[in-house]
C-alpha cells in the first residue's frame, strides 16, 4: 500500500464535481462518472489522455506517495496527521486558471500563495518519518531526466518536486497529442470556468490511498485544519 498527503476541494462545490466528471472517478466512492464530451475529440482520445490523473484522483500534491516503514501503521499516520492539521489554519487559494505545465495540462494558482508553500514543505518534512527508503534500483530509474537539484531532492525526500521544484497544480491530462491541445486546452478552460469565481479554501488535509501497486487511489479521511483567526 501506498499513501499521500492531498489537497482537495470539498465534494459539496463546483470544483471537485467537474474535476472528477473531466476524469471520469470519483476517489472518493471509488465509481466511474460520464465524462463531458469534447467536441471534435474522440472518447478515446479523451480517456488515453487521462488514463494516468484518473488513476491518482482529482487532487493537488503535498506530501507525494510513499509506502510506510515496517515500525509505523496507517493508524499512527492517521493519528499523526489529525494532529498536525489541527494545529494549522484553513486559508483561501488564489484563483486557479487551466494551463499548460511541462507537456501536460492543470489548474495552477494565477498568483503567489506563502501559506500554500510553507503547508506543502511542511507536509514533506513532518511525514518523511513514516515514508520507506526507495531501494537504489528505484531511484536509479527515477533519476532519469532529472537536473542536479532534483537529483538531490530524489535523494533526500524520494520526489524531485518538492521544496523550491514544488509548483501547486491540479493535473487535469497526461500528454497532449498535438493535433489537440487547442482543443482541449479551450474546453477545458470554458468546463472549469464557472466553477472557477467560486471562492476556494483550504480547509482540510485528504489521506489518498493506493490499497495495490499499479492500482487506482481512493480518498480514505479527510484532516480538519482550524479555523483561521
Amino acid at each position: 500500500m501506498r499513501y499521500a498527503i492531498y489537497f482537495a476541494p470539498s465534494e459539496e462545490g463546483g470544483l471537485w464535481k467537474a474535476g472528477c466528471h473531466w476524469l471520469g472517478r470519483d476517489p472518493l466512492r471509488t465509481v466511474s462518472l460520464s465524462r463531458p464530451r469534447v467536441p471534435h475529440v474522440s472518447s478515446r482520445t479523451v480517456a488515453a489522455m487521462t488514463t494516468k490523473p484518473r488513476r491518482y484522483g482529482f487532487h493537488a500534491t503535498l506530501k507525494p506517495p510513499f509506502r510506510l516503514v515496517e515500525d509505523e501503521t496507517p493508524e499512527n499516520l492517521r493519528a499523526a496527521l489529525a494532529e498536525f492539521a489541527c494545529q494549522r489554519a484553513a486559508f483561501a487559494l488564489p484563483r486557479l486558471e487551466v494551463g499548460e505545465l511541462g507537456d501536460f495540462l492543470a489548474l495552477r494558482a494565477l498568483e503567489e500563495c506563502p501559506e500554500l508553500d510553507r503547508l506543502a514543505e511542511e507536509c514533506v518534512v513532518n511525514f518523511d518519518r513514516f515514508r520507506r527508503r526507495p531501494s537504489r534500483e528505484e531511484l536509479a530509474r527515477r533519476s532519469h531526466g532529472l537536473d542536479a537539484r532534483q537529483r538531490v531532492l530524489l535523494e533526500r525526500w524520494g520526489y524531485p518536486y518538492v521544496m523550491d521544484q514544488w509548483r501547486f497544480h491540479m493535473t487535469l491530462t497526461g500528454e497532449v497529442p498535438e493535433p489537440h491541445a487547442g482543443a482541449i486546452t479551450g474546453f477545458l478552460r470554458r468546463w472549469f470556468e464557472p466553477v472557477l469565481r467560486e471562492p476556494l479554501w483550504v480547509t482540510d488535509l485528504c489521506l489518498y490511498i493506493e490499497e495495490k501497486a499499479g492500482g487506482e487511489f481512493r480518498l480514505g479521511g479527510r484532516f480538519p485544519l482550524a479555523n483561521p483567526a
